[in-house]
């Protein structure tokens, strides 16, 4: 936020004014409030009537605060790939290693760039949605037609990304406003969507709406599509909206969850999948499948050709002799690994990409 924030003992007013909405936001199990719950409580409390002050913030301070911290978010993203061989190129070998009837499609609200790095440095060619040289932009009939080689991953950001902005020209003498993608971080006015409770109205509108919708078309573009879900917690009821509706509308789809905790640290997809057949959740320490809840049975892991996905391990207080199965697969450092060895990999080091 500020650069005497980080330091030991900050006394800037962004880093006072954070802690005291912390503080405010903190949930009644004592839980640290997330990045969300902040930005949520931020903005109620700016878009409020009056100009009352509340804990000593104005609403001009407030909008500040909003700014530092989208600052910092935007910061943290643009960080690149390690130098060494990672989970995103693990990920992006295996797309490149597998002949396709249909192209691959990648669905992140995340808005790094990531994935873009990893898929260049294969190289794999990968279509976003905008089109051009100079400065792509977005182009809705390109997405809609959908005539691009299926050889092209599809990478599809849900809640924008940096490098995605908005532009104002005059072009035949008549304002246009259109999204482009920029090769340096978006400046003001840039397209993302950030954690609060404005998002779900936020990707009601373009280019946002369009990603969704290539979402809803996912489920209905093939007779038997296969989402696999990693890294993403169940939160966004705007996401979970449109993956439970798809694996309504078409029951021959299969959603396999893959969830970083235990099944009592997600309480929410295991509910959605206790009632819905084709969504299959795989927890640290069990399962549900075909909507029935359950942990995972001693001496099922198969060896050691499942080794660092799979593991066993024995429970705290418990007989140490009884080891119980642990799935690492929703780490998405180790389902990489999982894909590594799938299109013929099996090094569990991190050399640097060749």
């Amino acid at each position: 936020m500020h650069a005497s924030d980080t330091a030991p003992g900050a006394t800037s007013k962004f880093k006072a004014n954070w802690d005291a909405l912390c503080v405010e936001c903190k949930p009644a199990d004592g839980q640290d409030p997330t990045i969300e719950d902040v930005l949520t409580e931020l903005r109620t409390l700016a878009n409020r009537r009056g100009s009352t002050e509340f804990l000593g913030m104005s609403k001009n301070d407030l909008g500040e605060l909003d700014d530092k911290i989208c600052a910092l978010i935007s910061l943290e993203m643009r960080k690149p790939l390690p130098s060494y061989r990672n989970s995103y190129n693990r990920f992006a070998s295996w797309i490149g290693g597998v002949y396709r009837d249909s192209p691959a499609e990648i669905f992140t609200p995340n808005y790094d760039l990531l994935f873009e790095q990893a898929l260049e440095q294969h190289p794999l060619p990968h279509f976003d949605g905008f089109v051009g040289s100079r400065e792509p932009w977005f182009d809705l009939a390109s997405i809609e037609h959908d005539v691009i080689p299926l050889r092209w991953t599809r990478l599809w950001k849900l809640h924008g990304s940096i490098n995605w902005e908005k532009k104002e020209e005059i072009a035949n003498g008549s304002k246009v406003t259109r999204a482009i993608r920029v090769s340096r971080e978006a400046a003001a006015g840039k397209v993302m969507i950030f954690p609060s409770h404005l998002k779900y109205n936020q990707s009601r509108r373009m280019p946002y709406l369009v990603m969704l919708d290539r979402l809803r078309a996912f489920f209905h573009g093939n007779d038997a599509p296969r989402l696999v879900v990693c890294g993403y917690s169940f939160l966004d009821d705007h996401l979970n909206e449109v993956l439970l509706d798809g694996l309504r509308g078409n029951r021959n789809a299969q959603c396999f969850a893959l969830m970083y905790s235990g099944l009592n640290e997600h309480p929410r997809v295991v509910e959605y999948a206790e009632k819905q057949n084709n969504l299959t959740v795989l927890a640290r320490d069990g399962a549900v499948v075909g909507t029935r809840v359950g942990g995972y049975r001693t001496g099922t892991t198969g060896g050691n050709e499942h080794t660092p996905w799979l593991l066993e391990e024995a429970l705290r207080g418990d007989d140490p002799e009884i080891l119980y199965p642990r799935s690492r697969l929703g780490d998405f450092h180790y389902f990489g690994l999982f894909l590594e060895q799938l299109c013929g990999g099996g090094g569990y080091d991190t050399q640097p990409v060749v």
